[in-house]
């Protein structure tokens, strides 16, 4: 199953190994020290040696993918499989994105002036909205989905909580790709931000137990 599932995912592997000779080709070029990590406002807070970019992000990015490609060997009930269409879509969207913050972290060691705020709101918004789309088809797991007691508790809730979660990231995904274009005050912006990262995050956290209980009372 491994043998096939990276054969028939060689171009993912391919994406995330480019970006190791990319850096290669760069090597000379990139200064010593490069931005790492950036505040809210989209300017550099935090500097480090160039291999950070450089080495560990398409590391992070490779490590991702095969994570995910091992998931189903170690799951104790065999709830999921690696060739399922949900599963094989997480992992491409993730190294894709991941392959995005590195091209991005590298235009700004080479001293790009690409608008931070911009580029991370829009590729979670797309992440999020995307990674909605396919909650219903995921199968009741202990890696990937809204993992609660309740939802690994019940198939039912489990189901109900992500059909519900894929509603909610759907909007949620949208709304983040579209503020940073229309909202320019800052207080406001990541007030926004923030509250619909904490509905996205909570929500179905509560929902599953709200349902859970429910079931539980109709018995």
């Amino acid at each position: 199953m491994l043998k096939e599932t990276i054969k028939k995912e060689w171009y993912i592997i391919i994406l995330l190994i480019v970006p190791f000779g990319a850096s290669a080709y760069l090597w000379n070029d990139l200064p010593d020290m490069v931005p790492t990590h950036f505040n809210i406002y989209g300017e550099a807070d935090d500097w480090g040696p160039k291999w950070v970019n450089a080495i560990m992000f398409p590391a992070i990015g490779l490590a991702t993918y095969l994570s995910l490609i091992f998931l189903p060997f170690i799951d104790p009930k065999k709830r999921i499989e690696s060739r399922q269409k949900p599963i094989a879509a997480i992992r491409m969207l993730l190294s894709l994105f991941m392959v995005g913050l590195y091209a991005f972290m590298m235009a700004k060691s080479m001293g790009s002036e690409l608008e931070v705020r911009i580029y991370v709101h829009v590729a979670i918004g797309f992440l999020i909205l995307i990674l909605g789309n396919y909650m219903p088809s995921l199968k009741q797991n202990y890696f990937i989905g809204v993992k609660t007691p309740w939802t690994l508790e019940s198939e039912m809730v489990w189901k109900k909580t992500h059909r519900i979660t894929a509603k909610l990231w759907t909007v949620g995904g949208l709304i983040l790709v579209l503020i940073p274009f229309l909202i320019t005050n800052q207080n406001i912006y990541w007030s926004i931000c923030g509250v619909l990262l904490s509905i996205l995050i909570l929500y179905p956290i509560m929902y599953s137990y709200v349902i859970f209980q429910q079931l539980d009372v109709s018995k």
